[in-house]
């Protein structure tokens, strides 16, 4: 991962990092600062949480902290979410919906 990466994973917050490799991988632009979950609220346009579709960038916040990751699913309560950093892993994880701050597309 840190080859990829350009971080320690075992330090560092990656999930930005992360996202920013799938994007640069994808040809998009990530935003500056991608490596802090935040700023992926200013990535490519806003949409509303209730047109988010699968492949979308997900911001969400809990607590002081923020998350994010490309969006697999979306339901009433949950927003199944593809990330970086989530229990130190790329995986999928469930997150309330209710905490998602940013749909980016």
């Amino acid at each position: 991962l840190k080859a990829i990466l350009g971080v320690n994973p075992r330090n560092t917050p990656w999930c930005g990092h992360f996202l920013s490799v799938v994007a640069e991988k994808s040809g998009r632009q990530p935003p500056k600062s991608s490596g802090f979950a935040k700023s992926w609220t200013s990535f490519g346009y806003a949409v509303p949480t209730s047109g988010a579709k699968p492949g979308d960038v997900v911001v969400v916040r809990s607590g002081r902290s923020y998350h994010a990751g490309i969006l697999k699913s979306l339901n009433k309560n949950t927003a199944q979410i593809l990330g970086g950093n989530q229990s130190g892993r790329v995986q999928v994880s469930n997150f309330s919906r209710k905490s998602i701050v940013s749909v980016r597309r």
